[in-house]
């Protein structure tokens, strides 16, 4: 049986502008479990796992694998370690315009000879068909990333992280795009690299009754601080929420009373130029939150993009406020008053390269 791997992490501490983001934080994890890593937003999950990964490095305190410290400053280092963590973004991850052998490869791509280095394209295709063959996944490794849904994007990161021989993976909200077959078969994973591979698996999901299919120990993070390490058949999601949070449940979402209006969005026969979505029918009162749901795929995503104008309308009617609107892109949905928060943030979103001021700014600019 293999040795056991621990990971240990005391008094880990950081600061940003204004904010203290990790406080003191202890965590412990050890391999031939699923781990995890649970918060509200801005606990301090994915900055205590960027420390690891040596992608925050102004921290203070200290890191122990098997009980030895370690230095961890770059992304090198942690990588030399066996630390491979898996971001929600895949995409930034993963250079697209390479097949998938080569994004599997990308560490070992380049190999040396007498002091020469050379590309072996025989190991990296071989290689990267045998990794994915051991993950049971039946992909064409010379498929170009591009062309990859989501999911199969995220195993082929997996699959680069077995590749560089890891022994401690972390999964950053990885089923939050994902269809309920294709969180399965990512689960599926999971538990072989951890019970048969011997590696330490960190999960951070806010998905919290997945937590209890696939992991045994949980660490609760709120406002960058320690709260608590549990094993997860003793807690129920109430009592993780509560953690969470610092307060009761039945304090998180109180039920207003509203009063219900007038229709104020009514949507008639949509259908979108490519069929995205199809004879889309729905009204909206005033003082209604209404919730649209499907499987990954079901067209959830375009029907807003097309309420936009972000995917052409050929058929149906959008009559807000009592006016009919034909807008032709999004700047007249927005002149209309749509707006419109999209389900790929960073990439479609916000300008990732400008400040806070130009974001907030920048639809608005003839106000200022």
């Amino acid at each position: 049986m293999s040795k056991k791997i621990t990971i240990e992490m005391r008094n880990i501490s950081i600061e940003f502008p204004g904010v203290k983001a990790l406080s003191n934080v202890n965590f412990k994890a050890v391999s031939g479990v699923i781990h995890a890593i649970v918060g509200a937003n801005g606990a301090g999950k994915s900055t205590l796992m960027k420390v690891l990964g040596g992608v925050e490095d102004t921290y203070t305190g200290q890191i122990f694998i098997n009980g030895e410290e370690v230095i961890i400053r770059r992304p090198q280092d942690a990588k030399k370690l066996g630390i491979e963590i898996v971001y929600q973004e895949v995409d930034m991850a993963l250079a697209l315009n390479l097949n998938i052998a080569e994004n599997i490869m990308l560490s070992s791509m380049i190999r040396h000879s007498k002091g020469k280095p050379f590309v072996n394209w025989q190991y990296i295709y071989k290689t990267a068909k045998e990794t994915l063959k051991k993950m049971k996944i039946d992909l064409d490794v010379r498929t170009p990333v591009l062309e990859l849904p989501l999911a199969q994007r995220q195993m082929v990161l997996i699959a680069r992280s077995i590749v560089e021989k890891c022994s401690i993976l972390v999964l950053d909200e990885p089923t939050a795009s994902l269809s309920r077959k294709e969180t399965d078969e990512l689960f599926r994973i999971m538990r072989e690299l951890a019970e048969e591979q011997n590696i330490i698996v960190l999960y951070i999901s806010h998905r919290l009754p997945e937590l209890f299919e696939i992991c045994e120990d949980i660490t609760v993070l709120r406002d960058g601080q320690f709260v608590a390490k549990e094993k997860i058949a003793n807690l129920e999601i109430k009592q993780i929420v509560e953690m969470m949070l610092g307060h009761k449940f039945d304090d998180v979402y109180p039920k207003h009373k509203v009063d219900i209006g007038d229709v104020i969005l009514e949507v008639k026969n949509l259908t979108s130029e490519k069929w995205e979505v199809k004879d889309i029918s729905f009204n909206v009162r005033a003082g209604e939150i209404i919730g649209i749901c499907g499987l990954v795929g079901a067209g959830k995503t375009e029907l807003c993009k097309s309420l936009f104008s972000e995917i052409k309308v050929i058929e149906g009617t959008v009559v807000l406020n009592g006016k009919m609107h034909k807008y032709k892109n999004p700047h007249e949905a927005v002149a209309a008053g749509i707006a419109f928060v999209p389900e790929e943030r960073r990439k479609e979103g916000v300008l990732i390269e400008e400040s806070v001021k130009t974001n907030l700014s920048a639809a608005s600019l003839q106000d200022f």
